[in-house]
């Protein structure tokens, strides 16, 4: 049984410290590398609201939840879809199924009460009343 032993973790700081140490784990990596997000979400300001877009394809709108608590507007699905073709001497059955929920914080100018939701073409569109009226803040800023 000397083959099948644990294999101890190698430890950090061998030969080329540092120049594989990513500070993460290996799931992460990607995840940190590629900069993935289950939702891709556009969000814009406007004077008197903020608008909220994120890209749903192949979501129904029924399985699509929003909340919006303490500033936090959270958008969570869930899809499940199957297909089943049949011929003469096949049967060719496909499943996809698949769940995400994305958590976006918003300014404390919101009016959460009057938030409006609508769903086209597998966009997801929210707007996000202000309390009061603002102009967007910020400026733009010339490259010496």
């Amino acid at each position: 049984m000397r083959g099948r032993d644990l294999v101890p973790w190698r430890r950090r700081g061998g030969l080329l410290p540092g120049f594989f140490d990513f500070g993460f784990g290996f799931d992460d990596f990607f995840d940190n590398f590629f900069n993935f997000q289950p939702v891709k979400t556009d969000m814009r300001e406007t004077e008197n609201e903020y608008i909220v877009e994120a890209d749903l394809p192949g979501y129904d709108k029924n399985n699509i939840e929003i909340h919006f608590e303490n500033n936090m507007l959270t958008i969570s699905a869930q899809q499940d879809e199957s297909t089943e073709e049949k011929g003469e001497n096949y049967i060719h059955r496909e499943r996809r199924r698949g769940s995400f929920s994305r958590t976006i914080p918003v300014p404390e100018n919101v009016n959460g009460d009057a938030i409006k939701a609508s769903f086209n073409n597998g966009v997801l569109q929210l707007i996000l009343p202000k309390i009061t009226p603002s102009k967007p803040r910020g400026r733009k800023i010339d490259i010496e």
